[in-house]
């Protein structure tokens, strides 16, 4: 973004174009109207999963912080009768002590915002849920975080490797890209590539927790298990397909992402598929939202979406409800982002024996995992782990089985009932829950 407006980052001139923002001015005019306002009424610091663990960032101090800079710059420059935000002295006095300050950095270098309050941010959405006034507290976090990784290269060490492994591997765990498709190995039933099926009615993202990571394989395999089961024709990009780049926007560097989707649009295209099912949430939020930037408009689906459908219909039947209580974690980006809600309580309300045990914080007042906004690949050591906030929340309910519907959800919920010593409790996918009811 330059001056708010989009720019070719292929042609981009670094000494004219500003990569995110680096100054108040640099925000949009959205920005600037969210950060005046604001009614500080506190519901987005109520909601925070980062403040509510004893972490620095306060969404309503972040945009109050922006609001009382930019007052006070505009103070000095117009020489106006804005009032005075908690100081004194001459406006043009003012607006010099603030023209030095940086706008992301230290408590020492008194930097507008706190460097730990912006890495701290999950983009989880609660903020932007509960504001009365609809100010956009997660963008103008990444449009700060795009001008510290683009051009400062000030982000958190942890996340390094992760962005050298998109680039290089296509995932973020650095995997071999060529064995996206091993997860199909062993299977009773053979899994079409795209090229290989003259017809199907799902292109299956698998995605590269889905792809490579171990507790995430099983719910592929459950996917594409239920799928066979029901008779529903789908196939696969295999190796042709890469991550989505939704880590490397969340964390700030866009240049990777475009570098990433523009491949995956491009495949896609090529691919003539005219549905996509996709298990990760942050996927199915990428490629059904923000893929519309760059052409590729296409109905995407999450797996709990389909997998309610075909119980509906009749497709799938659960025979033997799975016992001893369940309740459900709404992931974020599926849940707040995309409001899909109901469909993967019909499906666990028809798989669990008495259906769900809810948690009090759910549907859109959820409470995070603490793994979005790229915090997945980054240390948590500021305060409480969200993670284990939230499974505490879960262990209350006394439900022996947490249903989720994310990849990273699910890592983060069995680390922490792990570090709680919850053995007796099991973490696993909606999708694993249906196969055990309609396999029993």
């Amino acid at each position: 973004m330059s001056g708010g407006k989009p720019i070719d980052l292929e042609e981009a001139d670094p000494d004219k174009d500003t990569f995110g923002v680096s100054k108040v001015e640099d925000f949009s005019w959205k920005g600037l109207l969210d950060f005046s306002t604001c009614t500080e009424c506190g519901r987005c610091q109520s909601q925070c999963p980062a403040w509510n663990t004893g972490k620095p960032l306060s969404p309503k101090l972040v945009v109050l912080s922006l609001r009382d800079h930019a007052y006070a710059k505009l103070q000095g420059a117009t020489d106006s009768k804005l009032p005075s935000i908690g100081t004194t002295g001459s406006p043009v006095a003012l607006a010099a002590a603030e023209a030095e300050r940086p706008l992301v950095g230290t408590a020492a270098e008194n930097a507008v915002i706190d460097y730990d309050a912006l890495w701290s941010c999950t983009t989880c959405g609660a903020c932007v849920e509960q504001c009365p006034v609809d100010i956009e507290h997660v963008d103008h976090i990444v449009d700060m975080r795009r001008y510290q990784v683009m051009i400062e290269s000030s982000f958190p060490a942890e996340a390094g490797a992760m962005l050298r492994n998109l680039e290089n591997k296509g995932n973020p765990w650095g995997a071999p890209p060529n064995t996206r498709e091993d997860w199909t190995k062993g299977l009773e039933f053979p899994v079409p590539r795209v090229g290989e099926a003259e017809d199907f009615e799902y292109l299956f993202w698998v995605g590269c927790a889905g792809a490579f990571e171990d507790k995430a394989k099983k719910t592929t395999r459950a996917v594409a298990t239920l799928l066979n089961e029901a008779g529903v024709s789908f196939a696969i990009l295999g190796n042709n397909e890469t991550c989505t780049g939704d880590p490397a926007r969340r964390i700030g560097n866009e240049f990777v992402y475009q570098m990433l989707a523009q491949q995956n649009v491009e495949t896609l295209k090529e691919s003539g598929a005219l549905k996509i099912v996709a298990t990760c949430p942050h996927c199915f939020n990428t490629i059904g939202n923000e893929y519309k930037e760059l052409g590729l408009d296409i109905e995407v689906v999450h797996h709990t979406e389909l997998l309610a459908h075909l119980v509906k219909t009749g497709k799938l039947t659960p025979v033997k409800p799975i016992e001893g209580g369940l309740t459900y974690h709404d992931p974020c980006y599926l849940g707040r982002h995309n409001r899909v809600f109901t469909p993967p309580r019909e499906v666990l309300n028809q798989a669990a024996q008495g259906g769900i045990t809810e948690m009090g914080r759910r549907e859109e007042r959820s409470f995070c995992c603490g793994a979005g906004g790229a915090r997945m690949y980054m240390e948590e050591t500021i305060g409480k782990r969200i993670n284990v906030e939230r499974t505490e929340e879960a262990l209350a309910t006394g439900a022996k089985t947490i249903a989720v519907g994310c990849p990273f959800c699910s890592t983060m919920l069995f680390d922490a009932k792990t570090s709680k010593g919850a053995e007796d409790v099991e973490v696993i996918d909606v999708a694993s829950v249906l196969l055990r009811s309609i396999k029993a």
